[in-house]
């Protein structure tokens, strides 16, 4: 987190012994993919041993970092497996790296970007959009990327945290980037299961994903996910404003092996049974892509596979920007 001083938090932050029972439990629940995510995991000087862990039940995991500290781990984390590294890197240009995250780390982390892709580590580049601040580096962020054989996740300003205070000044709507990319665009599709996100193939075989959470019913829709806090709670949601769920007063109760995994497993139980969508689906149909616009048409859900049914209109706009669809037979 943010200000995050070891001596005040440390104590409290997930042992490694705590993280043995997480992955017993989502093992006997049937979880299969972890992301470890902060504030930045990457000041734990224990992150391979966390990361080899959850491994070592054949879960995919991954890490979201910043990456200005990924050089201390990088050639252990490919020893024990790590399946990609989401890096947060929200500006292309030095002086908004700056601005955005207040540091001057923006070379080193670009050269361990760089030294990611020459592990040959999957990588996926999280790009937060901000109105009047780094539209420009939209463009920019797609041919790094090129670069770096990496995917890019174009990600709508959440009002959450810090973002708060700057949302209504700084958030650019996820259909702009649409705009922004739109002749680049050789094909849509729809990636199932992780939020519902348009993905979006452009021209020089980047992969972008388009992160919608504002007001998106079909992103809520879509959500698969329970977020475990630094300090063991269980939440549904990073939406969520009700209670939490303690993990740490009944696993401090249990005795044996079996009745601490046995708690987790119930606490990851409660806490899914408390999900719920936080944007519902309208009463009216809506265009999911580009609402608001004047030639507004309709693409339908997506299927499992990935593939959607696309309207009449839909079709006709799309061939005429020779944009590419797959259509259900």
């Amino acid at each position: 987190m943010e200000g995050y001083e070891e001596n005040k938090y440390g104590l409290r932050e997930l042992t490694i012994e705590e993280i043995k029972f997480i992955a017993e439990a989502g093992k006997r629940l049937g979880i299969k993919a972890y992301k470890i995510t902060g504030g930045e995991p990457t000041l734990r000087e224990d992150l391979v041993d966390i990361v080899g862990i959850l491994k070592s039940y054949n879960s995919y995991v991954s890490i979201t970092t910043n990456a200005s500290l990924l050089h201390r781990h990088l050639d252990r984390l490919v020893e024990v497996g790590i399946d990609h590294i989401n890096v947060s890197l929200h500006a292309i240009s030095p002086h908004v790296f700056k601005i955005v995250t207040g540091t001057d780390l923006h070379k080193r982390t670009i050269e361990n970007l760089y030294l990611a892709r020459d592990y040959g580590v999957k990588l996926k580049i999280n790009f937060v959009v901000l109105k009047e601040m780094n539209e420009e580096d939209i463009s920019r962020v797609i041919e790094l990327a090129s670069k770096l054989d990496a995917s890019v996740q174009f990600i709508e300003l959440h009002p959450v945290g810090r973002a708060v205070k700057i949302y209504k000044k700084h958030r650019l709507p996820r259909w702009k980037v649409l705009e922004i990319l739109e002749d680049r665009v050789v094909e849509i599709k729809y990636r199932i299961g992780l939020h519902n996100r348009p993905v979006l193939l452009l021209d020089n075989g980047v992969r972008v994903e388009l992160v919608g959470p504002v007001g998106n019913f079909l992103f809520c829709a879509g959500c698969t996910r329970i977020r475990i806090t630094y300090d063991f709670k269980l939440v549904p949601c990073l939406n969520w404003r009700g209670p939490v769920i303690e993990v740490r007063p009944s696993l401090e109760a249990a005795k044996s092996f079996e009745e601490k995994i046995e708690v987790v497993v119930r606490a990851i139980r409660e806490a899914n049974s408390m999900r719920e969508p936080f944007v519902k689906y309208p009463a009216k149909p809506v265009s999911i892509l580009r609402p608001k616009r004047d030639e507004d048409f309709r693409i339908g859900i997506p299927k499992r596979d990935g593939r959607i049914d696309v309207s009449p209109s839909a079709k006709k706009y799309m061939k005429k920007r020779d944009v590419g669809y797959t259509e259900l037979v």
